[in-house]
């Protein structure tokens, strides 16, 4: 359960010394010749469409490794499952940069990033630990008679934000199971999808549907992004200052709000495994590391396409090194994170594992920070928090 919700220091995006007057901006960016906001804007919609894509294909993958589980469910079956979920996951935590910004990911109307990524889950919601208890969505075949699709959707979080019955980690944890080691993952049994086990026939069909809703949940995402079409990606194309502002918003929260405020702050505060995003698998150190891939593709453009800084660089050359610098350093402190996570965050506050967690912590921070100053320098405004 959340103790609390961390907020950054600051209300006000950072000012950027030294801003060229509008007339000599035009002049400059004339002068530079290259990089347009249409172009970033087109590059980081192609990006996108690409990135869901890659994220729709590894789903896929996955449940067709879970569909094989639940036919023949042996341990290697279970463990192909299990690399097919972290592969997947991956491809979807790239993809992450472009939420909060309005975008089909997160809409106020027909978003599914809360079925697809809640967190944290409260294991006793799915399946409590005592393996006679009849409470719990698998066991409780009163007032869960049926495992439908659209009957999961209606109580994911119903009741707390805690209760969590779809998306990544509620299939993750029928996978792994509860983590209640320092030194390793969780260990489920494949016994517990064997025929002759209390509740077997019920955890396959759970397990099939939560990962049958996430892959058409990201189908959705990704039809929204395809070219060609009347969709978020052709209104999004077309109102290039919304677009840019989207842009911006993404890896600023992502950074600073979401990695180095909600995952990193508040598990570092706690010391609680409950605020560790994929707990159950201890990949927690590979989500960040795949996020903050997603932020360097926006950041600094993708197959030749230019990015943020690109852009930034036309209107202030130091601005556009500052965030460069600052990316630079996250990438650095992120891929040193230590793993497990929940091993990491424990530590006494002079170890070696917990300073490198507080490294990270502050360099994604001034990842978010320079984000915010580099669309000031475009005159843009950025919120600090996630609206709603």
């Amino acid at each position: 359960m959340k103790a609390w919700t961390w907020r950054p220091s600051s209300d006000v995006a950072p000012k950027v010394p030294g801003m060229f007057p509008a007339t000599l901006c035009i002049a400059f960016a004339i002068q530079i010749g290259t990089v347009t906001p249409q172009q970033v804007v087109n590059g980081y919609a192609a990006e996108a469409a690409a990135a869901y894509e890659r994220s729709c294909a590894s789903a896929s993958t996955l449940l067709a490794a879970v569909h094989e589980l639940c036919r023949v469910p042996t341990q290697e079956n279970l463990a192909a499952a299990r690399t097919a979920w972290c592969r997947a996951r991956t491809d979807y935590g790239m993809t992450e940069v472009y939420r909060y910004g309005d975008g089909p990911i997160d809409a106020r109307r027909g978003g599914v990033e809360t079925f697809l990524n809640a967190w944290p889950v409260d294991e006793a919601y799915i399946e409590p630990e005592r393996a006679d208890a009849r409470t719990g969505i698998i066991a409780d075949r009163v007032h869960y008679p049926l495992l439908a699709r659209a009957v999961l959707r209606e109580h994911n979080q119903r009741g707390g934000e805690t209760n969590v019955c779809t998306g990544w980690h509620a299939i993750e944890f029928m996978l792994w199971g509860r983590d209640t080691s320092e030194a390793g993952p969780g260990c489920r049994p494949v016994s517990d999808f064997v025929d002759g086990t209390p509740n077997a026939d019920r955890r396959r069909e759970f397990l099939l549907e939560i990962t049958t809703l996430l892959s058409e949940d990201l189908v959705k995402v990704s039809d929204a992004w395809k070219p060609g079409a009347d969709n978020h990606r052709s209104r999004f194309v077309a109102n290039q200052p919304r677009a840019l502002r989207s842009m911006f918003i993404g890896p600023a929260l992502l950074a600073s709000y979401e990695m180095a405020g909600e995952r990193l702050t508040v598990a570092l505060e706690t010391r609680d495994q409950e605020e560790e995003t994929s707990c159950f698998s201890d990949t927690t150190d590979a989500d960040f590391k795949a996020d903050l891939g997603g932020i360097e593709r926006v950041l600094r453009g993708t197959n030749g396409q230019p990015g943020l800084i690109d852009l930034v660089r036309t209107r202030h050359a130091a601005q556009a090194d500052a965030l460069a610098a600052a990316l630079d350093n996250a990438l650095g402190a992120v891929q040193a994170m230590p793993h497990p996570f929940d091993a990491a965050v424990r530590a006494g506050d002079e170890s070696t594992l917990r300073k490198a967690m507080v490294a990270a912590q502050q360099a994604l921070e001034r990842l978010g920070t320079q984000v915010s100053a580099s669309a000031k320098a475009l005159d843009i405004e950025l919120p600090t928090e996630p609206r709603g």
